[in-house]
């Protein structure tokens, strides 16, 4: 007897009865209600989830942090609002509900597990592989480089197959067009485009080619110089569900 083939799913579908209208930004006196997905360290954000009736939420949100923290938080809050509101309606990416205040982010809650932890994220890996290029090639178009890919608690599946590109915290966006998007997008790129290769040694797609080889240590050399380049982070969340430790490097 064969076995049940699993459900094709494509990037853009709504098999998992998501709604597509606008979502309804929860106030700061809503928040008292909202359950604690993930308490932040110091200089983290708080995840929080609630329901306002039209599918849960989570909420990114430093109102309760010191000083600094919000100071930097709001920075973040408007870089990640701004990320988002490009991406409306771009298929494998959550939708944004708005900011709360200037302290908080709300975007719809994807129910999925990480990709990269998924038990059988190399069956067809391939395939989802080919799933989350066309999610990333959709992101590029509306000029946002997403500069975080490679950490593994930044994708999500759906129980349907589908996948999900989340945390846009760190994401930068050129107007296409304009004299900066023509200058330094082609390289700004190149960080997602390390990371999918990244992506394709975890999900087992494919041995690496010479060039794909030799790209990757290229990249590596140049994070290493990179004075931003993040160590040691530990246990982080992404902004739409899911924890672990960040061992996608």
């Amino acid at each position: 007897m064969n076995a049940k083939a699993p459900p094709k799913i494509t990037s853009g579908s709504r098999a998992n009865n998501r709604g597509t209208g606008p979502l309804r930004v929860p106030t700061r006196d809503d928040l008292v209600s909202a359950a604690t997905l993930h308490r932040g360290e110091p200089n983290k954000a708080d995840l929080l989830t609630l329901d306002l009736g039209e599918g849960p939420l989570v909420v990114k949100d430093f109102a309760a942090k010191a000083w600094w923290v919000r100071l930097l938080g709001r920075l973040q809050v408007w870089r990640e609002h701004r990320a988002y509101r490009r991406l409306g309606g771009v298929a494998g990416v959550p939708r944004l509900a708005g900011r709360v205040d200037a302290h908080a982010l709300a975007i719809e809650k994807i129910e999925g597990r990480q990709l990269g932890k998924a038990p059988d994220r190399r069956e067809d890996g391939a395939a989802k592989l080919a799933r989350l290029r066309a999610v990333l090639e959709r992101i590029h178009g509306v000029g946002l480089v997403h500069w975080d890919l490679r950490a593994r608690e930044n994708v999500l599946v759906t129980p349907e197959g589908e996948l999900f590109v989340i945390d846009f915290a760190s994401a930068v966006w050129l107007r296409p067009g304009s004299l900066a998007h023509r200058a330094l997008f082609p390289w700004f790129k190149r960080v997602d485009e390390s990371a999918l290769l990244k992506w394709k040694v975890i999900l087992e797609a494919g041995p690496l080619t010479d060039e794909e080889r030799s790209y990757l240590e290229r990249h590596r050399v140049w994070r290493s110089l990179w004075v931003f380049n993040p160590r040691g982070r530990g246990r982080r969340q992404g902004a739409a569900g899911g924890s672990s430790s960040d061992d996608a490097k």
